[in-house]
């Protein structure tokens, strides 16, 4: 914008600036001009190498509780009533093992517990609470056995800590 009057010659309309007289208006917006210094503010630590194994093998578990969930638990209200259990078993360590996919890199206390509780709980049942000898007993003493490895492949991973972030922040 300049401060010049609008000139008759030109049909009532402001004349193009030159070049020379435009005035340079700063960028409201902010701009990142070192966008490899804020990459190095994200999280580099290493996942522990067993954790993530432990996980994964939680979600075949899980999948594999889906499966018996259609074929395996019969329509008995026993059966049923195990289907359940195994059901929310399924839920929690599945809930634990996306924790470790999708989190935040370090140690997975909380995650490894909630496998743990469902690994047993699903040893409980299985040699307590359904007393039968079949296959389901065999299938949840499986997965339970499974699901306590998983737990332990979480729990004792080491506790891997990476760099520091940089000390020198112009912003602050």
């Amino acid at each position: 914008m300049t401060s010049e009057p609008i000139g008759k010659g030109h049909g009532g309309r402001h004349a193009a600036a030159t070049p020379g007289k435009a005035v340079e208006v700063p960028s409201t917006t902010f701009h990142y001009h070192d966008r490899e210094r804020l990459a190095s503010y994200r999280r580099t630590e290493p996942y522990p190498p067993m954790a993530r194994a432990g996980a994964w093998l939680v979600l075949l578990v899980g999948l594999s509780v889906m499966y018996a969930e259609w074929d395996l638990y019969g329509q008995s209200a026993q059966n049923q009533s195990d289907a359940n259990w195994a059901l929310g078993f399924m839920i929690l360590s599945t809930a634990g093992a996306l924790r470790i996919l999708v989190g935040a890199p370090g140690r997975h206390l909380p995650a490894g517990v909630a496998i743990l509780v469902s690994g047993l709980g699903f040893l409980y049942r299985a040699f307590l609470v359904t007393g039968d000898a079949s296959a389901v007993l065999a299938y949840e003493a499986t997965c339970g056995v499974l699901l306590v490895v998983a737990a332990l492949m979480v729990l004792l991973s080491p506790d891997l800590t990476g760099p520091p972030p940089p000390s020198s922040d112009p912003w602050g």
